[in-house]
């Protein structure tokens, strides 16, 4: 259609078709919006140099009629379906409810997590303490089962001086006993 303007004449040298900008050789990072604002002038200044007239090929001045509200055609749509297509849909108020039942649902959780935490450390903080006394306890017993063991030795080895003393006795009183016989018996 416009193809002489794409090939440079036989004096001039060839240009890019590609805007200055987008050749350059530093990157350097942008924000969203920026990155935004220089592809539309990229794509509107390649529109120009390959369209010089302001139209694109192949495309008709005048349009059809749409709807204000979505841009549609309604004369590519069947009347039957025009209804449907041209009230609007309430994508963004779903958008904003869903979006506002998921915060709130996360903002549930993340309280109840942070009870369930708080309980949690509270069980094992009790935990602990039970379990400090339980081995205070533990010591307590032990120090006692030491001190009942050594009492009970004590009292075994009282148990046998005094039982070694008793056949002594018992000795001496046989010996008595068979002293005062033969004593009589002569």
């Amino acid at each position: 259609e416009h193809l002489e303007d794409l090939v440079p004449a036989e004096g001039e040298a060839p240009t890019s078709l590609l805007p200055p900008g987008f050749l350059s050789p530093r990157i350097r990072p942008r924000s969203p919006r920026a990155l935004e604002a220089e592809m539309n002038d990229i794509g509107s200044s390649l529109y120009r140099s390959l369209h010089p007239s302001g139209t694109p090929p192949g495309l008709p001045i005048s349009t059809p009629s749409t709807s204000r509200r979505t841009r549609i055609p309604e004369a590519d749509t069947p009347p039957r379906s025009r209804p449907l297509l041209a009230t609007p849909r309430p994508r963004v108020s779903y958008q904003v409810e869903v979006c506002t039942r998921e915060s709130s649902e996360f903002c549930t959780r993340h309280h109840d997590a942070q009870k369930d935490r708080e309980a949690v450390r509270a069980e094992i903080e009790v935990l602990r303490n039970e379990r400090l006394a339980y081995e205070q306890e533990g010591i307590q017993t032990r120090e006692a089962l030491a001190r009942s063991e050594a009492h009970c030795r004590a009292l075994e080895a009282r148990v046998l001086v005094l039982e070694t003393h008793a056949r002594r006795l018992e000795w001496q009183r046989q010996a008595a006993d068979d002293f005062a016989v033969e004593h009589i018996m002569r």
